[in-house]
């Protein structure tokens, strides 16, 4: 898909369904012609998320989010627009031309959905052997760890019997090779040659994807065999669809408590994350046997705003602590850190102490910016200033650099002026769609807005070229002098700025253009652009101008796509009322444009008589009245 080709994204949305979508989700229940529900992206208890489903677009009346399909996959799952169109024109079936520059990439798609499958096959597989006769240890070990059997359930907990070639005989039931199992990772090959099952005599935990699949596995063994060097935990190597520092564990158990409740929790074991849910933290998640990762900082940051960090309280632990900090608040989230008592985990201390010791941990918890310096500030100084320095510079949204230099100076003993004049400039922030991040070939194309005299975008006639011919007339003609054909007395043309209208005003134009999109050119005749004065609201008008009414959401961002989503969504409007908006509008219009011709032509003339030409004086005097004794009825 070239970068001016939306062709993809309009058959993505032909053939995806946004009620259907946001089903998978939430539940919706119909209401006067909308579907309406409790929106997934705030806590609420009366539904205020609402999807006009004709319009293929939804609006939250509490948090005011609102967008279209892409929009809701993307928030509701932690992506990038990249990513989203990828994962949802598969689901759709369309192809992404762009994607397509080598015969690899079908070879590819095709070893991603082998996988998937066989991943499925391999849950399906583990789950059985828990329940079978073969699971009883494994089912006692997971008694003995109190845990819920809905958390088991919820998070389908499985048993790797302990046998060489259990998944193995599963997969070729299902007409997969053992080569096809190596390629997988879920088997592996020995020097000599032997194929053999990956997990063996462990608890399994699934991992998956933010659409639910199964995308990778960790194991724990459940009984210490001293003749043999055993690993606690071992998890699936990286394979065509899992890379393991790009996911989280549980985040798609937790993806809809963490939008609510804008906050997550992350831990470092699989057992911690069980228990926190199984104790009423539904927001929490974990790392995969890594340290915490920049991607897996961005893909929460799509959920929420703030992270709450859990680590032991050892020297690995506040380490590790402070390196996670950098990565979240270098993207200007919030965290706090919360460092577990010696000999203590999240399971142990729950179980044993309950949520309100765990309450107590939380709330006492320094802030990320705290802990931070609280750590630095045992350093020397000179490294002490190599890691403000280097901080400073990891910044994603280098504009931030004026929030923290404040605190880091007062904070580790700096001066806060040398600190700004040292710091690196802002660097310009990357152009977004959809409010995320862009790679190439993947937005609508800028266009130039900048006026460069009388004439804006598509030629047509700028604000301040509108603003310089104070009597609607193009280029003042029949005003400029005895040289011109009409031999009337010139007069000098005095800067005559924007009016300054009230915000409802410009509000008014734009919600007529946004409910009939198609008298654009009646709004146009009877001065609607001139009304204009916010730059969104100018961009708005110019992207029905340049894309019609058809698909032109694809084309906005920022506070215009949320301003036309929001009445395309909210405003239903009967049709029979059309003729009378339409009325009202242009007599509102017309009565707006008098008004300031003849504000206009008063300064004109004060402009003239300080200039001291009598005869451009009784010329003005004669156009203004003109202006002002035309009917009110006439459009």
């Amino acid at each position: 898909m070239s970068g001016r080709d939306y062709s993809a994204v309009r058959e993505i949305k032909a053939r995806l369904n946004l009620a259907d979508m946001a089903r998978r989700y939430m539940d919706l229940r119909q209401v006067s012609g909308r579907w309406k529900g409790l929106c997934p992206f705030h806590q609420e208890k009366t539904p205020s998320f609402s999807i006009n489903e004709q319009e293929g677009f939804y609006y939250c009346f509490g948090c005011h989010a609102s967008g279209d399909l892409i929009d809701f996959y993307c928030r509701i799952n932690g992506l990038e627009f990249r990513e989203a169109i990828q994962q949802l024109a598969e689901e759709a079936g369309v192809e992404l031309t762009e994607y397509k520059p080598d015969p690899k990439v079908q070879q590819e798609r095709d070893l991603r959905r082998q996988c998937l499958r066989m991943y499925d096959i391999a849950r399906g597989h583990f789950r059985n052997c828990l329940r079978g006769a073969g699971g009883q240890a494994c089912r006692a070990y997971i008694a003995g760890r109190s845990m819920a059997p809905e958390v088991v359930e919820n998070f389908e907990l499985g048993w790797a019997p302990d046998e060489w070639q259990s998944l193995g005989d599963a997969l070729q039931q299902e007409g997969f090779s053992p080569a096809q199992g190596v390629a997988s990772g879920l088997l592996s090959r020995n020097d000599r040659g032997r194929i053999y099952d990956r997990f063996r005599g462990r608890l399994i935990f699934p991992i998956k994807d933010l659409s639910g699949q199964v995308i990778a596995f960790g194991g724990r063994i459940i009984v210490k065999d001293e003749a043999k060097e055993q690993a606690k935990y071992i998890n699936s190597s990286d394979t065509p669809i899992y890379k393991k520092g790009e996911h989280l564990y549980g985040l798609f158990q937790a993806r809809r408590a963490i939008s609510a409740q804008k906050r997550a929790l992350l831990t470092e074991g699989y057992m911690d994350v069980l228990t926190l849910h199984q104790y009423g933290y539904e927001n929490a998640c974990g790392v995969l046997g890594t340290a915490l990762t920049p991607e897996q900082v961005k893909r929460l940051g799509g959920f929420c705003s703030s992270i709450d960090l859990i680590f032991d309280g050892d020297e690995a632990g506040r380490k590790a602590a402070l390196k996670s900090c950098e990565m979240i608040l270098g993207r200007g989230m919030q965290c706090r850190v919360v460092l577990m008592p010696d000999g203590e985990d999240v399971d142990s201390l729950l179980q044993e102490q309950g949520t309100e010791a765990f309450e107590q941990l939380l709330q006492t918890a320094p802030d990320g910016v705290e802990y931070c310096i609280d750590a630095v500030s045992r350093y020397a100084p000179r490294d002490v200033l190599d890691w403000v320095k280097r901080f400073l510079e990891s910044l994603v949204q280098p504009e931030l650099q004026s929030f923290y230099i404040s605190r880091l100076a007062g904070g580790l003993g700096l001066d806060e002026a040398v600190l700004r004049n040292s710091a690196v400039p802002p660097r310009k922030a990357p152009q977004t769609r959809y409010g995320m991040e862009n790679g190439p070939g993947w937005h609508a194309g800028e266009r130039s807005r900048t006026t460069g005299g009388p004439n804006g975008p598509s030629g047509r006639p700028s604000a301040q070229g509108q603003a310089a011919r104070p009597f609607g007339k193009k280029g003042g003609d029949g005003y400029m002098g005895k040289s011109g054909k009409t031999g009337r007395t010139s007069m000098p043309q005095p800067p005559v700025a924007k009016p300054s209208l009230a915000v409802p005003l410009e509000e008014t134009v734009l919600l007529f253009l946004v409910r009939y999109p198609h008298h654009l050119v009646v709004l146009e005749e009877h001065g609607g652009r001139e009304l204009l004065q916010s730059p969104w609201a100018e961009r708005l008008w110019e992207a029905v101008v340049e894309h019609g009414t058809g698909d032109v959401v694809t084309y906005l961002s920022g506070k215009e796509r949320e301003f036309w989503i929001r009445h395309r969504v909210v405003n239903s409007v009967p049709a029979e009322k059309e003729q009378e908006e339409l009325r009202d509008v242009c007599a509102f219009l017309d009565k707006n444009r008098r008004q300031q011709q003849g504000q206009s032509l008063v300064a004109a003339m004060r402009h003239v008589r300080q200039g001291g030409e009598p005869d451009a004086d009784m010329e003005l005097l004669r156009v203004l009245n003109e202006s002002l004794g035309r009917s009110n009825g006439e459009y």
